[in-house]
C-alpha cells in the first residue's frame, strides 16, 4: 500500500496524525524533520480489509467522490489493502438480467434504493424504496468505477461483488432450465428467489454477470459472496455442491481468484467451507470483536 510508509513518518518521525474524526497536520513545522535513518516495516498478516457489507446503507447511500476519496486515502495510510467495493453493483444486476428477458421497468422496479442495496445483495430484501431512476444507476456506477481505480493507483484491492444465484421474480418463467429456491422473508421484506448454483442456466448468468462487471469495473482478486445469509433456504439443494458450483463459477471467470464471506450469526455454514478448497476462501469475521476464540471451521 502505497501511502503506509507516509502515515509512519508523520505519526512516528512529524509527531502528527491523520485519522477518520480529524487531523493534527496544522501543527507541522514549516520545514519537516528527517528520520534518523532508513525505515523499515512489515504488515503482521496478509489480509488487512475493511469495510462491513452495510456501511454504504447506513451511513454512505448518498456519500459523493470527494468523501470516498478522503476515506480511501485514510485507509490506505492506515495500511489497509483490501477494500470491500459495492458501489455500482446494481449496473452490474441490471444490464445481467436484461439478457435474460427482463425489461428496464422491471428491474428498475426490483433493485432496491441506495440505503437498502447492502441487504438486496445479500439476498435479504429486494424492491424496497424505488423504483430507482437509470440516471441513478449509471450515476453510481461511474461512482464505483472511480472508487475502484483509485484504490488500484494506491496498492489496494477492490473486493467486488461476485454472484452467488440471487435472480428477480419470475425468473423460471423467462428461462426454462432454471430452478429457483423460494426465499420466503426476511424481517417482513421480500427476499429474492436464489437460482440453484448446479445448473447450466446458473452458469449462463453467473458468465454474463462477470462479463458485466468486468467492463464497468475491471477484474478484481477478490470477490465478495454470501450464501445463504441470515436464513437463506437452501431447500432440497446440497449447500455443499451449490458452493462447489459458485466457486466453479467465479474461477471459470476469475482464475485463482479468493471467494470472501463475512462471518455473521451461523454464515458461513461449515457446509460451504468444507466444499470449496480453503486456499481459496477468506471469512471476514464480523463477531470477532464480541466473542473469542471463533472458529468459523468447526462451529
Amino acid at each position: 500500500v502505497l501511502l503506509s510508509g507516509v502515515n509512519w513518518y508523520l505519526k512516528y518521525t512529524a509527531k502528527v496524525d491523520l485519522g477518520w474524526p480529524g487531523r493534527s497536520t496544522a501543527k507541522l513545522p514549516r520545514t519537516l524533520p528527517a528520520p534518523d535513518g532508513t525505515v523499515r516495516r512489515h504488515a503482521s498478516v496478509p489480509h488487512r480489509f475493511a469495510l462491513n457489507d452495510t456501511d454504504d446503507g447506513y451511513s454512505g447511500a448518498y456519500r459523493d467522490w470527494a468523501s470516498y476519496e478522503r476515506q480511501i486515502d485514510l485507509l490506505a495510510l492506515h495500511g489497509v489493502n483490501e477494500v470491500f467495493v459495492q458501489m455500482g453493483a446494481d449496473a452490474v444486476y441490471y444490464e445481467t438480467f436484461r439478457e435474460f428477458g427482463y425489461s428496464k421497468k422491471e428491474l428498475r422496479a426490483w433493485i432496491p434504493g441506495p440505503a437498502h442495496q447492502p441487504w438486496w445483495l445479500m439476498q435479504n430484501m429486494s424492491g424496497f424504496a424505488g423504483p430507482v431512476s437509470e440516471r441513478l444507476i449509471e450515476d453510481r456506477a461511474a461512482l464505483g468505477r472511480r472508487i475502484a481505480n483509485r484504490l488500484r493507483e494506491l496498492g489496494m484491492t477492490p473486493v467486488l461483488p461476485g454472484y452467488y444465484g440471487t435472480v428477480p421474480p419470475g425468473f423460471t418463467e423467462r428461462n426454462p432450465g432454471g430452478t429457483v429456491v423460494p426465499q420466503g422473508e426476511w424481517v417482513g421484506f421480500d427476499r429474492p428467489d436464489w437460482l440453484d448454483p448446479r445448473t447450466g442456466v446458473f452458469s449462463r448468468v453467473a458468465a454474463a454477470f462477470y462479463r458485466h462487471q468486468r467492463e464497468l469495473f475491471g477484474d478484481s482478486e477478490m470477490y465478495k459472496m454470501d450464501l445463504l445469509h441470515e436464513g437463506g433456504r437452501p431447500g432440497d439443494v446440497p449447500v455443499g455442491d451449490a458452493a462447489r458450483a459458485v466457486m466453479n463459477a467465479l474461477q471459470t471467470a476469475h482464475p485463482g481468484a479468493v471467494w470472501t464471506l463475512i462471518g455473521w450469526q451461523n454464515n458461513p455454514s461449515p457446509q460451504i467451507i468444507d466444499a470449496v478448497d480453503k486456499s481459496r476462501l477468506l471469512i471476514v469475521d464480523g463477531l470477532s470483536d464480541r466473542y473469542d476464540g471463533l472458529d468459523r471451521e468447526t462451529t
